[in-house]
């Protein structure tokens, strides 16, 4: 098929070699059907029964890996960097925990609950301003058995030097982007204090790459002017130099929907508004006595981000963030902390990928078949994103860049008084989401209601075409 005849997902998908063009083919229809309606089940998305059949042929196949699906997104994703010059690459773990008995199949265990799944570490590549999501550049993934702890109650195993250990998925993904993008664009790594680990530190400042990474270990050895001591009791005598106002989401947990360890590290909160101050420094980071194999001290700048009067019975904010960029002035170190919060857009990211795409809703009974899964819907999750973000940032942008025209009618003429073809991306996604459901008092509308509206949409659609193309007589 000519490439000018695809939608603008399938071009995302165009061009996988799997190793027969029929295989190729059949992703592009698949990836079509989905596209229309990310969250439908897969028996109401490929719409017949032999469809469904075929699909499930194609996802069972072992003539081809997960990644050749997702490698013409990837690639695209990294064309897109280009285009915008310089980008963050934000870095992060999720579980996806499936449904059914605890016996699937060869998958591992996610929780202490024992559910069954896998853990999906993504690179997400965004634009600094706005921001908005280019795509996934990395994906790996891991099963875990459950026993694992008790290998850990020996730290000399856990500093072996262990390439299978599950640190290493960090180290991987950095240096496949920092090998795809030389040349192409500039790249800042962005992580959460997941990503505070000695060798990962070290190895990106011994290639040279930038970062903005969040510091966990408070309590590890570093030196500042010949003098040794704890990074906690060194950055805590550092003195404000200006003061930001951050807005906190709130945190609640429902009852046993996570450990113990995450409530400790991220504590539930009210959403208020937090007053913090802002230092900066630079410090000699030392190898910690667990750390082997490569790796040497390295210098880095750090900036602080603290709230000093937080209010009664709130756990005040803090974030300490190793970084490569520089933090000389006010404005520099505010771009640092900026950086730091456009992290959460994978947190939304992941929110697209299991709401949007009803990612753990799958009834597929492999691993690897799984894992073909995700690579399916990576690259719709990136554009139900990519629709949001640019409604936040772009509001004005032309609705035909991710509509096309029989979409927009439909969107205009199904409203309860019926309009014209939305001109702007920011009045098709109101539209649409009205159409989910949406009330516009209760603030932007979710993945839930958006995918309620695609379906909704995808409906209108398929009478629209069936009406066109058999006309009555």
């Amino acid at each position: 098929m000519s490439t000018a005849k695809l939608s603008a997902i399938e071009r995302e998908y165009d061009g996988a070699r799997l190793g027969d063009e029929r295989r190729h083919a059949r992703l592009l229809r698949v990836a079509g059907k989905l596209g229309q309606d990310p969250s439908a089940s897969f028996p109401r998305a490929m719409g017949s029964d032999a469809e469904l059949e075929a699909f499930y042929r194609f996802i069972n196949n072992d003539h081809f890996g997960a990644d050749a699906i997702l490698e013409p997104h990837v690639e695209a994703t990294l064309q897109r960097g280009h285009a915008a010059g310089e980008v963050l690459v934000i870095h992060d773990s999720t579980y996806v925990e499936l449904p059914g008995s605890p016996d699937r199949g060869d998958m591992g265990i996610t929780t202490t609950n024992h559910r069954r799944g896998f853990l999906a570490h993504v690179s997400l590549v965004v634009t600094e301003a706005g921001p908005v999501p280019l795509g996934v550049a990395h994906l790996s993934t891991l099963t875990r058995t459950g026993t694992k702890w008790k290998q850990r109650k020996n730290r000399a195993q856990v500093a072996s030097g262990d390439k299978t250990r599950e640190s290493t998925r960090w180290l991987r993904a950095m240096e496949t982007i920092e090998e795809a993008r030389d040349g192409l664009f500039e790249a800042i790594h962005v992580t959460d204090a997941e990503g505070d680990f000695f060798e990962f530190l070290s190895t990106m400042r011994s290639r040279g790459a930038r970062f903005v990474i969040r510091a966990a270990q408070l309590n590890r050895g570093i030196s500042s002017d010949g003098e040794h001591e704890s990074l906690r009791d060194f950055i805590h005598r550092l003195k404000p130099t200006q003061f930001r106002k951050v807005q906190l989401n709130a945190r609640v947990y429902a009852r046993n929907s996570v450990g113990s360890n995450r409530r400790r590290k991220h504590p539930a909160r009210e959403a208020r508004t937090a007053r913090c101050a802002v230092a900066s420094t630079r410090v000699r980071v030392e190898r910690t006595r667990y750390t082997k194999g490569s790796g040497e001290p390295f210098e880095i700048n750090v900036v602080r981000v603290w709230e000093p009067a937080p209010p009664e019975g709130q756990t005040p904010v803090e974030w300490v963030l190793f970084t490569t960029e520089p933090v000389s002035s006010k404005r520099q170190q505010l771009r640092v902390v900026d950086i730091y919060r456009k992290r959460w857009l994978i947190e939304d990211f992941f929110k697209a990928l299991k709401s949007g795409c009803s990612l753990e809703k799958r009834q597929v009974d492999s691993y690897e078949a799984m894992r073909r899964v995700l690579c399916l819907l990576l690259p719709l999750a990136y554009r139900l994103l990519r629709l949001r973000s640019l409604h936040r940032s772009a509001p004005d942008e032309s609705a035909a860049a991710a509509f096309d025209s029989t979409d927009l009618l439909l969107i205009g003429k199904a409203q309860p008084n019926p309009t014209s073809a939305p001109t702007t991306l920011s009045e098709a996604l109101e539209l649409l989401a009205k159409m989910g459901g949406h009330i516009t008092n209760n603030g932007p509308p979710g993945w839930m209601t958006l995918g309620a509206g695609f379906e909704k949409l995808l409906l209108l659609k398929l009478g629209f075409e069936i009406g066109r193309n058999f006309p009555e007589r």
